[in-house]
């Protein structure tokens, strides 16, 4: 758990007790045994707590939606009666990420059969042993994605999320299928996976040390073949087809403590929404990280750090209706007209800390985020927005 200050030109806003995506409240059941000196069977299910109030979902009024909220504040007399959405500190639920079963040979490697994490494009991977990824990680909109993007001179908000324009997530879908993992070659590992709608991903990972450094690489690409809602009215349910390829390189010197680390993903449509014109265009992103990780005081590591990334084009090239009601617009506010993104990019940079204690598996962290997020029509040229910062501040324990 942690709690999130979020802060732009109009307003601010700080939620306690949010749930950090980047390793969310979870709990495994598992087993093996073996059948074999070379061969086991296992299984694996991982409950996850599904609460309101999570990090890559909640906005600057706290809550997981707000259906109503532009509808009434932009003088619809249809909805202006209807309250704006409470915040999101109600009760929630269990869900199941992962529910598998698993053979596992020594020389063959394993096959994994049911619910599991996909292999699939690489996202960065952290050597600095300062549990980064849980502070910090490069699928940038699991901290914050959900806040609203506020357009300059208006104090009204609008409802296009800042995950409209960074829609990425590297490495950590979660589907139906068949996963194969490879036994260690030397520190190289090899993955597949097929599974629902032909959704397949290839990839490899490698992990050594060298002259007194630690490094780690991984690359992989990941191919959607996606059929939408099959609505009867439609000729033909709305179709995406698209490639994602994502590759990492870290390095740390283990004397110093001095690490950096970083990460490129891309997002290649060869159909969306059945239109195979090639106008939508790429999305592109990258991710770099540095710092010192060093357990100078005794109960466990210390990490400092700075990062800075950039995306683009993950919406570019969508049609979008500023005319439309609430329930059929993302972008009111932002643009008054049916149009189209011709460009959309965000820079970020930030600085944190992590601090662990090991004796109580525990780690604690602060981080802060500025983010520039801009985004151009065809109706309307560049749309002023504001700049917005994050600071993130908890801890994780793991039992």
């Amino acid at each position: 758990k942690e709690i999130m200050y979020y802060g732009d030109s109009v307003r601010s806003k700080t939620i306690a007790g949010a749930d950090n995506i980047n390793a969310s409240s979870r709990f495994w059941f598992t087993g093996d045994a073996k059948i074999s000196s070379s061969v086991k069977a296992g299984f694996e299910m991982m409950v996850e707590w599904a609460g309101a109030t999570r990090s890559d979902t909640m906005n600057q009024l706290g809550s997981t939606t707000n259906q109503y909220y532009a509808a009434s504040v932009s003088g619809n007399p249809a909805v202006a009666s209807v309250p704006t959405v409470t915040e999101g500190s109600g009760d929630g639920a269990l869900a199941i990420r992962t529910a598998n079963w698993w053979l596992e040979d020594k020389v063959l490697g394993r096959v994994t059969v049911g619910r599991v994490n996909i292999q699939g494009p690489a996202s960065t991977i952290d050597v600095s042993g300062g549990d980064l990824a849980v502070a910090a990680w490069s699928n940038v909109y699991l901290q914050g994605g959900g806040f609203y993007l506020q357009k300059k001179g208006v104090t009204t908000m609008s409802t296009t999320t800042f995950k409209s324009i960074s829609n990425f997530c590297y490495g950590c879908s979660r589907e139906e299928g068949l996963r194969w993992d490879s036994a260690s070659i030397g520190g190289l590992l090899l993955g597949a996976y097929w599974g629902q709608q032909d959704r397949f991903s290839v990839q490899a990972r490698y992990a050594a040390e060298f002259a007194g450094f630690q490094v780690a690489a991984g690359a992989g690409f990941q191919k959607d073949n996606t059929l939408g809602y099959e609505d009867p009215s439609l000729v033909a349910p709305k179709r995406n087809d698209v490639d994602l390829q994502g590759y990492a390189l870290s390095a740390k010197h283990i004397a110093s403590g001095l690490f950096l680390q970083g990460q490129y993903g891309q997002h290649h449509w060869n159909v969306y929404n059945n239109d195979a014109s090639g106008t939508k265009k790429d999305g592109k992103s990258w991710h770099i990280q540095g710092g010192w990780a060093k357990n100078v005081f005794g109960p466990g590591m210390t990490t400092l750090y700075g990062e800075y990334g950039h995306g683009e084009g993950y919406a570019s090239g969508t049609s979008i209706d500023g005319t439309a009601t609430i329930a059929n617009s993302n972008f009111a506010v932002l643009t008054a007209a049916k149009t189209t993104i011709t460009s959309d990019s965000y820079n970020w940079y930030g600085l944190g800390m992590t601090q662990k204690f090991d004796a109580a598996a525990m780690t604690l962290y602060l981080g802060w985020r500025h983010f520039d997020p801009k985004l151009s029509t065809a109706a309307d040229g560049a749309i002023p927005l504001s700049s917005f910062d994050t600071v993130t501040g908890g801890a994780i324990l793991r039992f």
